[in-house]
């Protein structure tokens, strides 16, 4: 992987997106900004194969529905599913785009994603 300048928000968060990007089949900024984003969270962290699909490489978005996510790890994962590809649930149209999620109160390392 290239050398980038990421402040991890703990040891645990960092090796988790170590983890996931060498699982990843690419090394790019939607890969490692959707990575970034979810391995904030220790939750998130836990249940990231119900938000991310390995074999075709792509996201879950049924894994919002999960009986794990709180009103927190959903905002995180509506945010880190925004940056992979501009995706918003259809009933929340544009509410969870980075610009909006600006003012929610997401951890200040969510915006160096």
């Amino acid at each position: 992987m290239n050398r980038l300048n990421i402040r991890f928000a703990s040891a645990e968060h960092r090796d988790f997106f170590l983890r996931m990007m060498s699982e990843a089949r690419k090394n790019d900024c939607y890969h490692q900004s959707f990575f970034l984003c979810d391995g904030d969270c220790p939750e998130t962290r836990a249940n990231i194969r119900q938000m991310f699909d390995f074999k075709q490489d792509c996201i879950e978005p049924d894994g919002m529905h999960g009986g794990w996510q709180t009103s927190g790890t959903v905002r995180v994962c509506r945010l880190a599913f925004n940056l992979w590809n501009g995706y918003t649930e259809p009933e929340h149209s544009n509410a969870y785009s980075r610009k909006i999620c600006s003012a929610a109160s997401l951890p200040p390392i969510s915006w160096r994603a």
